[in-house]
């Protein structure tokens, strides 16, 4: 009789290992080290899991006088601009106690749809998260928190491979990375690189980790690839103060933007840029941007821009900037088959070329034929001109080329927080907008029903507004 006593014994023994090694895999904290040079937060001071995590202040350092006019025509780009971040890595259910210097009287966390419940005492606020995500937190008038909670990291390259171009924590000045095939660039937690990347006509490329890839004053593109395949962007912060694109890539195959953070200071600065690429997906990233967070163009004549799928993502579209554009420049035969779902848009503001931005739109101002479109599942919070917007210009508001045409849209499941204009607009006879349908579609809460003079602004070049 010992036996099966010893034999339930030992199977017990192993249950309660395995079940105490799971417990321990939850609610883990990983923090990263301070890079040299980076500034202290004086704002917040964050705990997780009572672990104080390090709080960095990022500010603008730029001549103000030095920017464009159109640039600084609105208060918040007048002024140096400042967030405070912190970030880390965790897994399972998190406590997060923020701590700031005076009592506070109101406070948010976005996107809204996360329902996070918050709890204010005194200068106190305190939430739990129950895994890894990116949010976009406001206290009173204090500069924004954005608060990077990344999944942890189980598979970390060899320092000594060959392939792999290895960044520690601390600082690192490489100047320009050039790429080749088959490379990985990684960026450890607490490690800042300032620099920029570059790569043309390549493949199996990979840029990873949970550091920082900081292109400062580097005016320009921060990240450029032309005609690459396979290529996988992870885990990282990418982030410039200056003015140009911060992610272009242009020509490009194969490509994944997962779990990245992007951070933009100057003008022109876009989040990523797919232009005249395919097979391209943006995936659960972070965006705060000064011009549009994500822009899918087709420059080149000669470049079709198909099968992109942009899911899951934040954006925070800080200065002239939509979440999600379409456009301007569609000089390409054909852009079709963009998915774009599950998204959040915090805010969305500033002047445009055509009077405005929109939480999300579709600027054709070229002869490309934009087919196929879905938005599904949007939740457009305040600070909107414009919903949404479809426009035939001309064709000469970056360039001069004819007008396009856009076609078959299709609009499901979005909510936007307040009545705003939605503007279809079509060119001539010829160059028609078709074939649009909003379906389980609220403005406010309330159901959209019917095309409504207070929202619509509809010309006579559009046929086949459908509502469900």
């Amino acid at each position: 009789m010992k036996k099966p006593i010893i034999l339930i014994f030992a199977i017990l023994s192993i249950f309660t290992l395995i079940t105490g090694c799971s417990k321990m895999a939850t609610n883990q904290v990983v923090k990263y080290p301070s890079a040299p040079n980076l500034v202290t937060s004086d704002l917040y001071s964050v705990t997780v899991n009572d672990e104080i995590v390090w709080t960095e202040k990022l500010r603008t350092d730029v001549d103000i006088s030095a920017l464009p006019d159109w640039f600084t025509s609105v208060p918040y780009t007048r002024v140096q601009q400042e967030v405070h971040i912190v970030d880390f890595s965790c897994e399972g259910f998190v406590k997060v106690r923020i701590e700031v210097s005076e009592k506070i009287e109101q406070a948010s966390v976005h996107p809204l749809s996360r329902k996070i419940k918050t709890d204010i005492q005194e200068n106190v606020l305190e939430f739990t998260l129950p895994g890894p995500d990116k949010l976009y937190i406001e206290v009173d008038s204090l500069p924004p928190l954005l608060f990077f909670a990344n999944p942890i990291e189980y598979e970390i390259p060899n320092a000594e491979d060959p392939n792999i171009r290895y960044f520690g924590p601390g600082e690192h000045h490489p100047g320009m990375i050039h790429l080749k095939d088959n490379e990985t660039i990684y960026l450890a937690g607490g490690a800042v690189v300032y620099g920029g990347i570059r790569g043309e006509g390549l493949s199996n490329l990979r840029v990873i980790g949970r550091g920082i890839l900081d292109g400062n004053q580097m005016q320009g593109r921060m990240v450029l690839l032309e005609d690459c395949r396979d290529v996988r962007f992870e885990g990282i912060t990418i982030r410039k103060q200056a003015g140009g694109w911060t992610n272009t890539l242009v020509n490009c195959e194969n490509v994944t933007y997962e779990d990245v953070k992007v951070i933009s200071f100057g003008p022109g600065g876009d989040g990523i840029n797919p232009l005249g690429s395919r097979n391209f997906t943006i995936n659960n990233c972070f965006l705060r941007c000064t011009d549009d967070c994500i822009a899918i163009k087709s420059p080149d004549s000669t470049h079709i821009v198909k099968n992109i799928h942009v899911t899951n993502n934040t954006m925070v579209g800080y200065a002239f900037s939509d979440g999600v554009t379409i456009g301007f420049e569609t000089n390409g035969p054909s852009v079709s088959d963009v998915f774009v779902r599950n998204c959040d848009i915090v805010m969305a503001r500033g002047g445009s070329r055509v009077d405005g931005h929109s939480a999300f739109s579709i600027i054709c101002d070229g002869p490309a034929t934009i087919q196929n479109i879905l938005f599904e599942n949007i939740r457009a919070e305040e600070q909107m001109l414009k919903l949404f917007e479809l426009h035939i210009t001309d064709g000469t508001k970056y360039g001069i080329n004819p007008p396009g045409h856009i076609q078959d849209i299709h609009l499901k499941d979005i909510a936007w927080t307040s009545p705003k204009p939605i503007i279809l607009q079509g060119f001539d006879a010829d160059h028609w907008v078709e074939n649009v349908t909003f379906e389980n579609c609220t403005i406010g809460g309330e159901p959209l029903t019917e095309v409504r003079d207070d929202v619509f602004q509809i010309n006579e070049f559009v046929e086949g507004v459908n509502i469900k």
